[in-house]
């Protein structure tokens, strides 16, 4: 038996058959891996920050207009006579709040015992939310009228105003000889206030009501304006009744 062969002392100090190279190697390759684990926690915990482009200003949106009441309604009707002679009258209203109404027809339909018989006044432009009277001159054919209707139409519709001219109230006088059959004739006399070029053609209409309010009669006249912002106006109406009091209504030639 060989006494060095496999035999240690007990408790006797291990010794490991490494070289100290290998240890020094294996001490680094451990620091190498720590840090590297270190590392990569830092990575993870500190991320790079993403850098986002700032929300664009949302442009506010105009608001359109509001649509337009493009209509022109009949807010009154009449007629007024005498002798052989009837004016159907319509009192119009552009109901626009900025649209002109531009060469308005009115087509008035007479009715009288037996039959009916039918005619246009002349062409007229209201501006916005104006009210304008307008009437045409029947003879023998509307003899013994008992009632009209009218009916308006628009020709077109511009945007914009329209240069209006207003009359005043004014006293009717009935003329001589005043009464007839069936009816009254007489005059109007009043003050027209507006804007107008001199020379310009003016048509100036009367409208005479009862003391309910009814349209009774009327009249229609065309004159010139002198210049400045007022003309005198006389205008001949007809009228179913002596009414107390009359309006005038005017507008330039279309």
């Amino acid at each position: 038996m060989f006494p060095d062969a496999g035999f240690r002392p007990r408790n006797a100090p291990v010794r490991f058959a490494y070289h100290r190279g290998v240890t020094r190697a294996l001490a680094a390759a451990l620091v190498l891996v720590t840090a590297a684990a270190c590392g990569s926690t830092a990575a993870r915990t500190s991320p790079t920050p993403t850098h986002r482009p700032s929300p664009l200003a949302t442009p506010t949106a105009t608001p359109s207009a509001a649509p337009d009441t493009e209509q022109v309604v009949v807010s009154a009707s009449g007629f007024g006579a005498y002798d052989l002679q009837v004016y159907p009258i319509a009192l119009l209203t552009n109901e626009a709040d900025a649209h002109t109404a531009s060469q308005v027809v009115v087509s008035f339909t007479v009715d009288f015992r037996g039959g009916s018989y039918q005619l246009s006044a002349e062409p007229v432009s209201l501006g916005p939310g104006q009210t304008l009277a307008v009437t045409a001159l029947c003879t023998d054919s509307c003899q013994g009228a008992t009632g009209i209707q009218a009916s308006p139409a628009v020709g077109s519709w511009v945007s914009g105003p329209h240069s209006v001219i207003s009359g005043n109230s004014a006293p009717y006088v009935c003329g001589s000889p005043c009464a007839g059959d069936p009816g009254y004739e007489g005059s109007v006399s009043g003050t027209l206030s507006g804007q107008a070029s001199a020379g310009t053609l003016i048509d100036v209409t009367a409208v005479c009501k009862n003391a309910a309010g009814g349209i009774v009669g009327g009249g229609a006249e065309t004159t010139l304006w002198a210049g400045g912002d007022t003309a005198p106006a006389v205008v001949t109406v007809l009228t179913t009744t002596q009414p107390p009091s009359c309006q005038l209504y005017a507008t330039e030639v279309s």
